[in-house]
């Protein structure tokens, strides 16, 4: 965990919109050192210039590999340190699992497995080395379980919250901590793409104010808003028979 914000140093990876723009305006504002990595430099530049141009642009593309090797490397020389790496990447696009087409379903397995798996195991080495520090994988409740129309986003969800699992049980040192972002409906370009109305949505700078406590605690998992996760656990847990009885008609 972090204990304060206040000078220390942070990678995130999408952080030109979404819950990662705001997250980046709310760590700022608590003295953060930002390293703000996104595709576009124009966006990031401008982010920085709002923030008073203090932070790093690095540029990334969640879905190459190399990309991200290449900012991990830069990062790690530009900085004293990193305490922590957030990994806000995401692609989302609604279809049933019937309509789903090639080139849309590779795009969301790079992006959110893919360059999920490519971030963590860069971050851990520089982790290693320092032996402390922080991996945060913003994963979503989508992940949970199979749901209707959800292909294949969720299931790349539910792949990133079993990867950062099993990162968290192979990691041997304490001070390396391992964290997973679990949101319930976050009102962003992302989810304003759902035909349907999201019970319990929260705006994008509640969602900041929400990982920016986890970031601080000791748990794993930073789940919100409370009453939406704690009821889609539940749901979690049901036997399959109910489960599918319980959606069939969706």
């Amino acid at each position: 965990m972090i204990k304060s914000f206040k000078g220390a140093h942070i990678w995130i990876l999408g952080a030109s919109s979404g819950i990662g723009l705001a997250l980046t305006h709310e760590l700022s504002n608590a003295g953060a050192i930002l390293a703000l990595s996104s595709r576009r430099r124009p966006e990031l530049n401008d982010i920085n210039e709002a923030l008073g141009g203090q932070h790093l642009v690095v540029p990334c593309d969640a879905s190459i590999p190399a990309s991200i090797e290449e900012a991990s490397d830069r990062i790690e020389q530009s900085f004293p340190r990193i305490d922590s790496a957030i990994y806000m990447a995401g692609y989302y696009n609604p279809t049933k699992f019937e309509d789903f087409e090639l080139e849309e379903l590779r795009k969301t397995i790079d992006i959110n497995l893919t360059g999920a798996f490519v971030f963590a195991h860069h971050v851990l080495k520089v982790l290693r080395k320092q032996k402390a520090g922080q991996i945060v994988l913003c994963a979503s409740v989508a992940g949970f379980r199979g749901l209707p129309n959800g292909q294949p986003y969720s299931a790349t969800k539910a792949g990133m919250i079993n990867m950062a699992e099993s990162l968290r049980i192979e990691n041997k040192n304490p001070a390396i901590d391992i964290k997973v972002i679990n949101p319930g409906f976050v009102r962003t370009p992302m989810t304003d793409k759902n035909p349907f109305k999201m019970p319990m949505i929260i705006e994008p700078e509640d969602a900041a104010k929400a990982i920016a406590t986890g970031l601080r605690g000791n748990t794993f998992e930073i789940h919100f808003p409370k009453k939406f996760t704690y009821f889609l656990k539940l749901i979690k847990i049901l036997p399959g028979s109910v489960y599918f009885k319980l959606f069939k008609n969706q």
